[in-house]
């Protein structure tokens, strides 16, 4: 951490987090509040919010808040504002994802929807809001989570892939826009992150990453997934020096991206898409898939 940032400073007393009961959001707020920044946290569940709550005052001493709030709710900005109670949030990351696998026209066009409602409508709702404010107080500082599902077309994961890119696209533009204003913005690209959610997928299909995030065995070459903290942390480390449209969460995802880049559109859809069919066809039962909402 630059040392020579203060975060209280620059943005303001509170930060929110959108997806941080535990995992990957939790870790972000605890970036936060290790730069001194007051913190709420979101999610669905009152009792996992309330355990990441106690862990980030205790080892941090600033002060934390908890909204309950269900994002596939399309009132669900009503809830957030009515749990904030009037505090003003300086810094938003918005790190919750519904992701729903498997086939699409396998799927029921419902799950689809659910992932627009989640992944497009919500943080265009939310983010809109909180971003305005922001920019009328001239400062503030806006992180919109995506995936690197959203790279490219991407087979049993379409539409969960295709929201993903909204948000990718949608924090991009905003890093042009909200400087005008004083706000800072960027997409916040992650990939196979080892959450509590990312075990679950893996217990599912019952892979070598089902009981741990480092199994004996792995053929040569096989990537492991990163440490949700580990993930955080290079996030904030690129924030304290400056703040790119497009920032990743692992640096090897960024530089396989620039190698794809260098194929046709067809050849990364067709490379990235037979990885997919491969796990899942070592997995029986995987194409169903299960949906994930942090």
């Amino acid at each position: 951490m630059d040392e020579g940032i203060d975060y209280k400073a620059r943005y303001g007393d509170w930060a929110m987090v959108v997806g941080a009961s535990y995992g990957l959001g939790e870790a972000l707020a605890r970036e936060l509040a290790r730069r001194g920044m007051n913190v709420v946290i979101t999610a669905r569940g009152h009792d996992k919010l309330a355990l990441a709550a106690s862990r980030i005052r205790d080892d941090f001493r600033v002060d934390v808040k908890t909204v309950a709030a269900d994002l596939s709710d399309p009132g669900v900005l009503d809830v957030i504002l009515a749990g904030l109670g009037g505090t003003e949030i300086d810094f938003l990351i918005f790190n919750a994802a519904l992701e729903h696998g498997g086939e699409f026209i396998v799927q029921d066009v419902e799950r689809h929807l659910a992932n627009i409602q989640v992944n497009c409508v919500a943080p265009t709702v939310v983010v809109h809001h909180f971003a305005r404010r922001m920019a009328e107080r001239g400062r503030g500082g806006v992180v919109i989570s995506s995936s690197l599902a959203a790279a490219q077309g991407l087979y049993a994961w379409s539409s969960y892939g295709a929201s993903k890119s909204y948000e990718n696209l949608l924090g991009q533009a905003l890093w042009f826009e909200l400087k005008r204003k004083g706000v800072d913005a960027a997409t916040f690209m992650i990939g196979s992150t080892y959450t509590p959610s990312f075990q679950r997928n893996q217990k599912l299909r019952q892979t070598p990453f089902a009981e741990t995030r480092t199994p004996e065995g792995l053929p040569e070459g096989t990537p492991v997934p990163q440490d949700p903290e580990e993930a955080a942390a290079n996030l904030f480390a690129q924030l304290d020096k400056e703040w790119l449209p497009l920032i990743y969460a692992n640096p090897r995802d960024e530089e396989n991206a620039g190698k794809m880049a260098a194929l046709t559109l067809a050849e990364r859809i067709t490379l990235s898409s037979e990885a997919v069919v491969r796990s899942f066809e070592a997995a029986p039962g995987a194409k169903s898939g299960e949906p994930q909402l942090m």
